[in-house]
């Protein structure tokens, strides 16, 4: 442990006092503590998340949401400890992680070595319409109406039901699933994770659903 006295002169003026201290080891600055992305005090996560480089970051997400992303992308998750978050950038388990923390989740994919999509035509065996190795994502995301919002099939009066539907989560997800992909890799996204219920769908009249209602989507095709 270096003491300031030894390190300043013997009339040492105000600045060679403050310049030895610095250069003491022994400063009072928890620095373990503010680089550990669970530890550090919540004013310095913005600082930390800039030195470990995220890139998916919202100003309103939960100080523990804050913390994971941080954690995952500085490879000191509790939850993946094996896998820093930069790692998988460009793979299907990036693309997962990443969105999880957008609320969104892939519910279904056609991805390559694939010869072709059932229910699409094809000439040879190139489906057409569908670029060569070009992967296909089903992505779910929750998007709530805001009270009285109009919806299509439903008339209203006023301007109360002109309220749109809030779009941010959707703008979320595609901003995660674009960072999590490398530069050399493409792929499609629908977001449109449910459907009209048809007569093929066999539901039964058993007043849990309607037959112009929505059901779930659990495939692209």
């Amino acid at each position: 442990m270096a003491d300031v006295k030894t390190l300043s002169t013997s009339s040492p003026l105000a600045f060679e006092q403050a310049y030895a201290a610095a250069l003491s080891d022994d400063l009072p600055v928890p620095y373990a503590q503010i680089m550990d992305p669970y530890q550090t005090p919540a004013r310095f996560l913005p600082w930390l998340a800039a030195h470990y480089s995220v890139d998916l970051w919202f100003d309103d997400w939960s100080e523990d949401r804050k913390r994971e992303m941080i954690a995952q992308c500085a490879g000191v998750s509790t939850l993946y400890p094996a896998s820093p978050l930069g790692e998988l950038k460009g793979t299907f388990a990036g693309l997962k992680r990443y969105l999880a923390f957008v609320d969104a989740e892939v519910i279904h994919r056609v991805a390559h070595p694939a010869r072709f999509i059932f229910g699409r035509a094809v000439i040879g065996q190139t489906p057409i319409n569908h670029a060569a190795f070009l992967a296909h994502y089903l992505i779910k995301v929750e998007l709530n109406a805001p009270s009285r919002a109009f919806q299509i099939g439903r008339s209203g009066f006023g301007k109360a039901y002109v309220r749109a539907v809030e779009l941010e989560p959707l703008r979320r997800a595609m901003r995660a699933a674009v960072i999590s992909k490398s530069l050399e890799t493409q792929y499609t996204i629908s977001f449109a994770w449910r459907r009209s219920i048809t007569f093929d769908d066999h539901i039964l009249i058993d007043g849990s659903h309607i037959f112009d209602g929505w059901i779930n989507r659990l495939r692209l095709i």
